[in-house]
């Protein structure tokens, strides 16, 4: 009931925007992000980038005895729990690109026309954490962080392409192949069940709302954030010199 919830809320966001581009605005998705050579490779290449950080988010603390393989319930575990994946990973695929054409296309799309592209990154950065209501103080850092770097790759690449992919595989790791919670949200449906082992501490495993309240997340994604950056710059700089 859960994914049919979400399948719809963000099925519906998804279309109300086309809508709004279509009659409103006389514009596609592409205008927002959607385009440039090779999409499948690049959602691809972001999709794979997204899972082996979210491998590292998890298999860091495991390492040092904070997570332990089978402290977690879940209604459909291992092989029972395989012929859900695609359509599990489908409905990712639909909640990540959905928030990142609202956020990274639209938003920061409009914002940047009206206000500094700093304050239009900084800005949209926020809107995305208070999204997380009700999450905690850690958990809203990375979550902003997270944004940081997903502005950062959109506009390096001119295109949502690869962040779309990346927060799809973030998620669909992190919640259907581990079995961590998902921003707070257990997913029932998983091919492992790693969860907090007894005596671990919720800074290193985020607790029961998974690896984005840990201070491993902070460390992945600030490293995400600072690669990104630099990657950014030296993109821009590359354009300004070729006249673009």
């Amino acid at each position: 009931m859960h994914q049919v919830d979400e399948i719809f809320q963000f099925g519906m966001v998804a279309l109300l925007l086309f809508l709004w581009l279509h009659y409103k605005e006389r514009r596609g998705f592409s205008s927002i992000g959607l385009r440039g050579p090779k999409p499948l490779r690049r959602v691809l290449q972001g999709f794979v980038l997204g899972a082996l950080m979210m491998s590292l988010g998890v298999l860091i603390p495991l390492a040092f005895g904070q997570y332990a393989l089978g402290a977690s319930e879940h209604a459909k575990l291992g092989m029972d729990a395989a012929v859900f994946l695609l359509p599990l990973l489908l409905i990712f695929i639909l909640q990540g690109s959905t928030e990142e054409l609202v956020l990274r296309g639209y938003m920061l799309q409009m914002a940047g026309r009206q206000v500094p592209a700093s304050v239009a990154i900084l800005g949209t950065s926020m809107v995305f954490s208070a999204m997380h209501r009700d999450a905690e103080i850690i958990p809203l850092l990375n979550i902003a962080l997270y944004a940081l770097f997903a502005c950062f790759m959109a506009i390096r690449d001119g295109s949502l392409w690869q962040i779309c992919g990346f927060h799809a595989g973030w998620n669909f790791f992190q919640g259907n192949i581990f079995g961590l919670p998902v921003s707070g949200h257990p997913e029932g449906t998983s091919l492992w069940n790693f969860g907090s082992a007894t005596g671990s501490n919720d800074l290193w495993t985020g607790g029961a709302f998974g690896v984005e309240a840990s201070l491993v997340g902070t460390m992945l994604i600030s490293i995400l954030v600072l690669v990104s950056f630099v990657q950014l710059r030296k993109t821009q700089a590359e354009r300004a010199s070729a006249g673009e």
